[in-house]
């Protein structure tokens, strides 16, 4: 048993090395996310998706801190906000689209994210806005993208 609780420390320790890389959230992100409705997916995504993470007390405790850091490393691989200027205007339009199917049916954030994180539960107004914005966001990228 003893055996045991030292690995799941060390796994632990490990797993906060790896997460070092993180930049605190006063760090510049892209432009885009200056106007309201991009700063409610900053206030409820950031965590997950950029390079801007704040882990909480119970990140540092072992088996969660794997959990954790795998499930943070998961949601970066599929969108890094703090990469969104280097990602293609297709790419771009891509993510966007899919951000209003995703909070709109309540898939992100994850509900189990959503219980530990206040700031994370999106009210209907809020994710309206959102689909709202990225509508004209990705109508104005067919459109340049036609042109």
């Amino acid at each position: 048993m003893f055996a045991l609780a030292a690995v799941a420390i060390i796994v632990g320790q490990v797993e906060t090395v790896q997460r070092a890389g993180s930049q605190p959230r006063n760090k510049e992100l892209p432009l885009l996310f200056n106007l309201e409705p991009a700063r409610v997916l900053l206030r409820a995504c950031a965590d997950c998706h950029s390079n801007h993470t704040e882990w909480p007390w119970y990140s540092h405790v072992a088996p969660l801190s794997t959990w954790i850091a795998w499930d943070v490393r998961e949601g970066r691989e599929r969108l890094d906000l703090s990469l969104w200027e280097t990602y293609s205007p297709g790419k771009r339009s891509d993510v966007l689209e899919s951000i209003c199917g995703l909070i709109s049916t309540g898939r992100m954030p994850p509900r189990l994210y959503r219980s530990l994180h206040s700031e994370a539960r999106l009210s209907e107004t809020e994710k309206k806005a959102v689909c709202s914005w990225v509508e004209g966001k990705t109508l104005k990228q067919k459109t340049t993208d036609t042109r």
